[in-house]
């Protein structure tokens, strides 16, 4: 395989890589994120609230959702098994099978 596609085939796994910890830092700060809104949430009900500010009809997933579809992606449910290391891993290993199948295929044989 030519070295210009090992260097793509090197960098997509470097970006996802990337998008993984990104991903990574998202999880951490909505996990930040709930826990504030639910200090705030005690907070304000020791201090005699008695509606809840946060109890909004959009969640913060909701606007969240909707900030990634602003940036062209498509949110939805998923399996959190599933990892994207794993999926460019084996697309990558199915490229370059394929690869060395069209470079067999496109030799002469020796018939």
């Amino acid at each position: 395989m030519g070295i210009e596609l090992e260097q793509m085939l090197a960098r997509r796994e470097a970006v996802a890589d990337e998008i993984a910890a990104v991903v990574g830092r998202l999880g951490t700060l909505l996990r930040e994120e709930q826990e504030l809104q639910e200090h705030l949430r005690r907070a304000a009900e020791r201090d005699g609230a008695t509606g809840n500010a946060f109890a909004t009809a959009l969640s913060f997933s909701d606007v969240l959702n909707g900030e990634l579809v602003r940036e062209g992606l498509s949110p939805r449910r998923a399996d959190p098994r599933f990892r994207l290391a794993d999926l460019v891993s084996g697309q990558h290993g199915r490229y370059r099978a394929q690869l060395a199948v069209r470079k067999q295929v496109g030799r002469p044989s020796a018939a």
